[in-house]
């Protein structure tokens, strides 16, 4: 018998023309663009799907401050969001992350929920690359 991850991950897999499997971890890693990828899977319980991605690293001092501010700021935002951000702290990472029921996706539900998710951590991903502390589009 499969599970409902291991399911999704095969609808998935037919919605992108690929061949999708969880490791012995039960992580299946999408690897989208050289420095982009997101992270699937499900939690202890089987009844949720977990989505997470790194955004970037913050080296410690100001510019990481003012991004931590920014991220909250993000996470406080009114709700359709793509996600929620969180930081790291022994990896000084920002990251991104959403938690869908199982019971709400299929594999083009899902697709379609990684294009946004996946926008927001690119768009984040190069304002820090540039400098900036967060996307300039974003109405904080």
């Amino acid at each position: 018998m499969t599970d409902r991850f291991e399911e999704l991950l095969s609808e998935l897999g037919g919605v992108f023309g690929l061949k999708l499997k969880a490791d012995k971890h039960h992580f299946c890693t999408l690897q989208v663009k050289d420095g982009l990828s997101v992270q699937l899977q499900s939690d202890a319980a089987f009844e949720k799907l977990l989505l997470i991605s790194k955004v970037a690293e913050l080296p410690a001092g100001k510019f990481r401050e003012q991004v931590l501010e920014a991220s909250l700021k993000a996470n406080g935002l009114k709700d359709p969001r793509a996600g929620v951000f969180a930081y790291l702290a022994q990896q000084n990472q920002l990251v991104f992350f959403q938690r869908y029921p199982f019971d709400i996706l299929n594999g083009e539900r899902l697709a379609a929920l990684l294009g946004p998710f996946l926008d927001e951590v690119e768009a984040w991903k190069k304002a820090l690359t540039a400098g900036h502390s967060c996307p300039p589009n974003m109405a904080l």
